[in-house]
């Protein structure tokens, strides 16, 4: 068993594992069973907005993904979201590319298990100083909040996002409120939370309420997720909600459901 968050990154550095699972468990959504798998410890994301972060997915651990948001069952790691495909499909998110990769190395073993692969002790120090994107895929809120809190008690900032906020209050300290409308913000701002709303291209900002994301293509991609650090609830810097116009392949799907 690795002990040391050392061994951990030269483990991962000779490709030993590509990721560590943080969690194995019933899904606090449903009771299905789920895996929350983090990667991209020790080599930079290829995403381009988000720029270099720790990775992690909320995956079944029962079924391929695309095969759970096909049938439903991603409502264990989706919730409520109205962005699942079964609930019209603009979820921005190619479920076929990453999400499946990284379903399939989970399948062939490549991720470390805690307590088994791994001392989970190691996890604030194998994290420290980094920025933590929780749930790349997934909603955060369907993995136990002190899973997050121990992974993330020592990183630079986290990023977050949950639209399970009326029902998980806690996650306000690391992630957004995920809302869709004018209405919801202005009830989860209430609730004690910081939001993250996507908007219809024709939709306004809330004044003195909201600013355009600044790593988004109508604020001129002035920075990037990993250096602009805002989306970290109540314990980001920021105190400012923020908003984004609907993008990736489904935009147009939010566009005629707004």
């Amino acid at each position: 068993m690795i002990k040391t968050a050392q061994d951990m990154i030269r483990a991962l550095r000779r490709d030993t594992y590509c990721g560590v699972i943080l969690y194995q468990g019933p899904s606090l959504i449903d009771g299905a069973p789920i895996v929350v798998i983090a990667n991209r410890i020790v080599s930079d994301s290829d995403n381009v907005k988000t720029g270099a972060m720790v990775q992690t997915f909320i995956l079944r651990q029962d079924m391929r993904p695309l095969d759970a948001a096909r049938l439903g069952y991603d409502f264990s790691i989706c919730g409520h979201c109205p962005h699942r495909p079964t609930n019209a499909g603009s979820c921005y998110v190619n479920i076929g590319r990453s999400v499946e990769s990284v379903f399939g190395a989970y399948k062939r073993g490549r991720y470390a298990r805690p307590h088994i692969d791994y001392d989970t002790s190691i996890l604030p120090e194998l994290f420290a100083d980094s920025v933590f994107r929780l749930g790349s895929y997934g909603d955060p809120a369907a993995a136990p909040f002190r899973v997050w809190a121990h992974a993330t008690a020592r990183v630079k900032a986290r990023n977050g996002y949950t639209h399970q906020w009326r029902d998980f209050p806690a996650f306000a300290a690391l992630c957004m409120a995920s809302v869709d409308s004018e209405a919801e913000a202005t009830e989860a701002r209430a609730g004690g939370w910081r939001t993250f709303r996507v908007r219809a291209a024709t939709a306004p900002l809330m004044a003195g309420a909201e600013i355009a994301c600044p790593a988004s293509d109508e604020a001129g991609k002035r920075t990037t997720c990993a250096d602009c650090r805002a989306c970290g609830g109540m314990s980001a810097k920021a105190r400012v909600s923020i908003a984004i116009i609907a993008h990736g392949a489904t935009a147009r799907r939010f566009a005629a459901a707004a």
